[in-house]
């Protein structure tokens, strides 16, 4: 029996998704908790929802037998269901809602329909970068700042290790002024 046709796939699916349903809902209960003031239930929470996304983490390695996917594949997965929420999905809950007369929420359908689009975008940026080997490495000199300590520098590379703190290249992303 190939094993993506077998209801053992399919509850892999829906214990995946139960899972990652629960891990969610338990932060957003975390901080409606800590708004209320009770900090150790919130903790407590968290702590839920961490166990939820191990084991959202374990179903999702079986329905991909044994494995989860490299950065590049998951960079795939992530621009399509982005955009696939934001083109088709959104949009037509949007219109289902403008319809049925509830135009606030097919707003707000629309407006997490944008976010969604520049999501997958930014996936697509990402994605060509791991492809074309430009995550530390860009065609002209720029600005580079690692993320553990804030050190910058200059460089068509960031450094393989921070002159500073010692940390991986891993940690130097593009530095962007946001003021």
């Amino acid at each position: 029996m190939d094993f993506t046709e077998s209801r053992t796939y399919k509850n892999l699916g829906i214990a995946f998704n139960a899972e990652a349903i629960a891990s969610t809902r338990d932060r957003i209960f975390a901080d409606v908790a800590r708004q209320e003031g009770y900090m150790e239930i919130g903790n407590i929470y968290e702590i839920n929802a961490q166990n939820n996304l191990e084991h959202a983490r374990i179903w999702f390695r079986q329905l991909n037998q044994g494995t989860l996917p490299n950065t590049e594949e998951a960079l795939m997965q992530s621009r399509d269901n982005e955009l696939n929420l934001a083109n088709k999905l959104y949009q037509d809950f949007a219109k289902t809602a403008r319809e049925e007369g509830f135009m606030d929420i097919a707003a707000l359908f629309a407006g997490i329909a944008n976010i969604d689009y520049n999501q997958g975008t930014r996936f697509s940026g990402l994605l060509r970068n791991v492809v074309q080997k430009e995550v530390f490495c860009k065609p002209s000199e720029t600005l580079w700042i690692c993320m553990q300590c804030g050190n910058i520098m200059s460089g068509e590379c960031a450094p393989l290790i921070c002159p500073v703190c010692n940390y991986p290249q891993g940690y130097y992303r593009l530095y962007n002024d946001n003021f």
